[in-house]
This record gives C-alpha cells, sequence and structure tokens, in this order.
C-alpha cells in the first residue's frame, strides 16, 4: 500500500471521528453554541409532549365567519409552523363555535425555554401595506409573491444585514414602479398590521420584481429573530379576522421519552449487528462501510439537530428505513466487487467495474424512493410530512455516503487485494494475481 493510501485512510478516519465528536458533543465557544448535537434534536407531540391553544374568530359586527374562513386560517397557520420547521403539529376547527385549536411540540421538561416562543406570531393576521404619506395605500399583500430572509448584504450599507427580501407579482411590480416614480424624494412606510415596519425613502424609480424590507434592534441576534419572524408573516399570507388566545394548555406526550429512549437504543444495537454482519461477510471492505455509516449517521443527525426539524416516532422510522438503504447500496456495491474479484481480474478494474455496475442500480433504487418521500412531504401533513422529510433527507445522504464515502474509502484499501482477496470476503483458493493489463 501507498503512502498515500495510508495518509489518506487516516484523514478519513479523522473526519469520521470529527463527525462522531460533532454529533454526540456539538460545538461551543464559552456559552455561545455553535453546532448542536444529536441531544439537542426536537422532538414531536408523541415524544416529549407540547401545548395546545385555543383560538377564537374575532371578527366587527356584521362580518360572517364562513367554513372557508377557517379552513383558510387552517392552512396559514399550517404554513406559518412549517416555516419555523415544525411538522409535528394538530390544527383543528370548529365551525359551530369558530374555534381554532392548535397543538405543537415542545419540550416543557426544559425550563430554560419558553414554551410558548413557538407560537408567537401564529395568531397575527399579517396585513402588509405599502402606503404614501397620506395612508393611502399602494401596494398590499395580494402583490407579493414570496418573502424570504436573508442576511446577504444590503446596497445601501454593503455590509451584511438581517431583512426581508420581497418578491412581487407583475402587477404588483408595474404598482411598485408606478409609486417610486411618485414618490421620489420621499418616505414610504411599510405597514404590518398597522404598524410601521420601516419607512425607507425613495431615490429614484424602481423598476424591479423585488424590494427589501430593513428591521431595527439594537443587536443582530434582535435583527434577525425580527427579520424573520416579518418574512414567515408575510409570506404565510394574512388570517380573514383576528385571532384572540381564549385557552392555553400543556398536554403530556402520547408515548413518551421511555419510548424514545427504547428506540435509540434498539437503534444502537441494530447498527452494531450491521456492522458486525458487514465486517463477518465482507471482511475489509466491511470495515470500511461501517466508518461510511458512522459518517452517515453523524451528519444526518448533525442536519437535524441543527435545522430544528421535530423528530417524531414515525421521523425515526424513516432515519431507520434510510439506514437500511444505505447499507442496501454498500451491499450491492461489495458484491459485485466480490464477483469481479472472482474473475480473476486486476483489484484496479475490479473497483472500477464494481462501482459502474452497482451505481445505475443503486441510484434508480433511491431515486423512486425519494421521490416517493417528496410526494408524501409535499401532499402530507403533520407527521406524514416529517416522515417524508426525514426519508427524502435519509436517502439522499445515503446515496452519498454509498457513492462517494465508501467510494474513496474503499479505493484506499484496494491494493490489499494485491495480497490477498480473501480480505475482501473472496475464498483464498480464488485469489487472483494482480495485473494491471488483466
Amino acid at each position: 500500500m501507498k503512502k498515500d493510501n495510508i495518509i489518506k485512510i487516516v484523514i478519513s478516519i479523522v473526519v469520521m471521528l470529527l463527525l462522531g465528536y460533532l454529533a454526540i458533543f456539538g460545538l461551543k465557544f464559552g456559552d455561545k453554541t455553535i453546532i448542536k448535537s444529536a441531544k439537542e434534536v426536537k422532538t414531536g407531540l408523541d415524544i416529549s409532549g407540547g401545548i395546545t391553544i385555543t383560538y377564537q374568530a374575532e371578527v366587527e359586527d356584521g362580518q360572517e365567519i364562513t367554513a372557508q374562513d377557517l379552513e383558510k386560517s387552517k392552512v396559514v397557520i399550517q404554513t406559518r409552523l412549517e416555516a419555523m420547521n415544525i411538522y409535528d403539529y394538530i390544527i383543528r376547527t370548529d365551525t359551530n363555535t369558530n374555534q381554532i385549536n392548535v397543538e405543537i411540540p415542545t419540550n416543557t421538561s426544559d425550563e430554560s425555554v419558553d414554551p410558548l416562543a413557538a407560537v408567537q406570531g401564529l395568531d397575527r393576521t399579517a396585513v402588509v401595506q405599502f402606503r404614501d404619506g397620506e395612508g393611502n395605500i399602494l401596494l398590499e399583500g395580494e402583490d407579493i409573491v414570496s418573502a424570504k430572509y436573508s442576511d446577504d448584504p444590503t446596497s445601501s450599507t454593503g455590509l451584511p444585514e438581517p431583512h426581508v427580501v420581497l418578491n412581487f407579482s407583475t402587477e404588483g411590480s408595474t404598482k411598485f414602479a408606478q409609486a417610486t416614480e411618485k414618490m421620489v424624494g420621499q418616505a414610504m412606510p411599510i405597514y404590518l398590521d398597522n404598524e410601521v415596519i420601516c419607512a425607507p425613502v425613495v431615490n429614484s424609480k424602481i423598476q424591479d420584481t423585488s424590494a427589501i424590507i430593513t428591521v431595527g434592534g439594537s443587536t443582530n441576534a434582535e435583527k434577525k429573530a425580527l427579520a424573520e419572524e416579518y418574512a414567515m408573516l408575510i409570506d404565510s399570507g394574512s388570517l380573514p379576522f383576528n385571532l384572540k388566545v381564549i385557552n392555553k394548555e400543556y398536554i403530556g406526550p402520547y408515548v413518551g421519552q421511555s419510548a424514545l429512549a427504547l428506540s435509540v437504543r434498539a437503534g444502537i444495537v441494530a447498527f452494531v449487528l450491521i456492522c458486525v454482519i458487514m465486517i463477518a461477510i465482507y471482511r475489509l471492505p466491511g470495515v470500511v462501510a461501517s466508518c461510511a455509516l458512522v459518517d452517515y449517521v453523524a451528519i444526518l443527525l448533525l442536519i437535524l439537530a441543527n435545522t430544528g426539524v421535530s423528530l417524531t416516532l414515525s421521523g425515526i422510522a424513516g432515519l431507520i428505513l434510510s439506514v437500511g438503504m444505505a447499507v442496501d447500496a454498500n451491499v450491492i456495491i461489495f458484491e459485485r466487487l466480490k464477483e469481479e474479484l472472482g474473475q480473476k481480474v486486476s483489484y484496479k478494474k475490479a473497483f472500477e467495474k464494481a462501482f459502474k455496475n452497482a451505481t445505475s442500480t443503486i441510484v434508480d433504487g433511491n431515486v423512486t424512493t425519494i421521490i416517493v418521500a417528496l410526494v408524501l412531504y409535499i401532499l402530507g401533513s403533520g407527521m406524514v410530512k416529517g416522515f417524508g422529510l426525514v426519508l427524502a433527507l435519509g436517502v439522499v445522504l445515503s446515496l452519498f455516503s454509498a457513492l462517494v464515502i465508501t467510494r474513496f474509502m474503499l479505493k484506499q484499501v484496494m491494493p490489499c487485494a494485491n495480497k490477498s482477496t480473501f480480505l475482501f470476503g473472496v475464498k483464498r483458493e480464488k485469489e487472483v494475481v494482480n495485473n494491471e493489463d488483466n
């Protein structure tokens, strides 16, 4: 084995250990958390419990609330929750009382976290309007296609700054150009629920399909939180009526932390057994696959912890299923490799042919699973959407694990076949003479 191969193997092992360390312990500098650990993965209603809130629809005298209004409100609240990476929720509407009940997960045992923080803003009507100095409405919510948070440098300062990017419809772009042409040199206040959130001065006519909203705040963290809230509220659309909170209650977990602990223990035991079986059958490639699986699980847990996605028992099922897909991909590769080595070809050609023949099979199987997961995510809701999200993410990472991580590490250990194909699960009587011209 060449020195270059040994160096790359050592680097791969160091990266694996680093990812494993980050997944278990995270990364902190003083009191600031840079990277969250797997222990900080949010859990859903069925594991950690949460909070239930009952909203009462409030309307002006003479206004009638229809079933369609309640359904629209349900969709708006659903969109706002998913914008906060909360997929494990239950929303119920009651047409008799004009009430909306929302259940969302939160760890009520963690005293450092305000359990009501996750529902702040859900009951805001979020009516956005651009007005002139006399209060006339120039643009409003229906003229805005989307609103997204960004911290890219702004044209005004050239420095990174939290802000909201608004994208207008075709009609909205026309209105915006006409409004800015009339208001050159004047301030154009932007209102959210009749509250001015900023009032930029128009320097010239703006013929663009987008605009930005900058926010106030004494610290960058406050500006970021406010900009994210504004983006979420505007992008989700406005409620057809005001909502008043009439009841808040904590709810216990449907299954509980014991189920999570049992699932974690079962997952660890299964992972160890998989690695043992892989090593016993495929020997050195089995060791490579085990290292790749450690990388895969660590990366997946780090993504879940740092994106704030709530993990439910159905999500855990999706995670375990994706691990199975990753193992299956490695099995396909190693079986191809054993076949090629058994045909008395050089280790280099065996490696290339094994991946060439296995890649299409692996990609086809994984792509179909990704499509199903995306359908569940797009068309499903609540726990079904969470399952689809975790499954899709896991399968994409399993592809990366098998076709990139496993391939890289296996390429470095393949020279061992020069001495003994037994290390690759091929019987000794089938050992080959390593001839690069075969």
